[in-house]
């Protein structure tokens, strides 16, 4: 059933939905368009821990609850310890570093759509660009109000009598305090930015989203406004790298994603990623791996079975 809210049209879900729909294993609740996590446990192990590349389907929002975690996210390293608040955008990618033992955290996922219905069609833009990242410190004050606004949810989820308008009005809650968190961040964090790193941050944004298409450092130096020696020169100052080092990056996480997680052959990805020829992306995963395409998916398969 469809409800209008102004121009926009809101999906309206039965309350029966959230218990119809949900499969609870008492520190995880899973819906289609909703999940909490009260703790990683092995899951957290089994499906994030490999070492490979994953990526993001909804928004994510996560708090850590103990210990700390070094995760790559959209080819940038973040540490995150305890009391860190983590808000990551669809079809974000990740790549776990490496975590303490005693690492835990708490985890809300949104799916677009339910996204769009909690905040009545008025989705604020930070939460819209895809392959965005934040990472919130957060006070103590913060994070009781987080912590409170988490369990409210978790309990109305879990409530005796089941009430869609009380939890997109606690998932709206959530959403608008973090985006006053990340706006007064984000205001403090730009005023000391230098241009060198502004530009790098813009050509990071760029390449996660046009590395599929577009292989060579011309095309971003063209959409930054940059002459392509000029970008080059800034992002090895600015990072330690090359440019064409950073879009190799890129290009490797997804192949590695389409072949962990996709049945596509190889000549399929390489079309899909705009190499010239499937011998010209073979070359390219083994220059990068030491594995052809195949071999790693052979690889990938067996660590998933084992």
């Amino acid at each position: 059933m469809m409800a209008k809210q102004g121009n926009q049209s809101v999906t309206k879900l039965t309350d029966s939905f959230w218990q119809d729909h949900r499969s609870d294993s008492g520190f995880q609740y899973v819906s289609e368009r909703l999940i909490q996590t009260r703790g990683v446990g092995e899951g957290y192990s089994v499906q994030f821990g490999s070492g490979d590349p994953f990526q993001l389907k909804n928004l994510h929002f996560a708090l850590v609850k103990s210990g700390s975690v070094d995760i790559s996210v959209n080819l940038l390293p973040r540490h995150y310890e305890a009391g860190d608040m983590m808000v990551i955008t669809p079809e974000s990618i990740m790549t776990q570093q490496g975590r303490s033992p005693d690492f835990d955290m708490q985890i809300i996922q949104l799916s677009p759509e339910f996204l769009s219905d909690a905040m009545h069609g008025e989705v604020p833009p930070l939460f819209l660009h895809r392959m965005q990242d934040f990472t919130l410190r957060l006070s103590d004050a913060d994070r009781t109000a987080f912590t409170f606004l988490s369990d409210s949810l978790w309990a109305l989820l879990h409530a005796a009598t089941l009430s869609d308008e009380a939890i997109r009005a606690c998932c709206e809650s959530i959403l608008q305090y973090l985006r006053a968190l990340i706006l007064f961040q984000q205001s403090r964090t730009l005023a000391g930015q230098t241009r060198s790193l502004s530009i790098f941050n813009q050509f990071i944004a760029l390449i996660n989203v046009h590395c599929a298409q577009h292989h060579d450092v011309g095309f971003y130096a063209g959409e930054i406004g940059l002459s392509r020696e000029h970008l080059s020169s800034l992002i090895s100052k600015a990072s330690g790298r090359t440019a064409s080092a950073w879009i190799d990056e890129a290009l490797l996480s997804r192949a590695k994603i389409l072949l962990r997680h996709t049945d596509l052959t190889s000549a399929e990805i390489s079309d899909r990623m705009n190499f010239p020829a499937p011998s010209h992306f073979t070359r390219f995963f083994r220059r990068q791996t030491g594995l052809t395409p195949g071999q790693y998916r052979q690889d990938s398969l067996f660590h998933t079975l084992t």
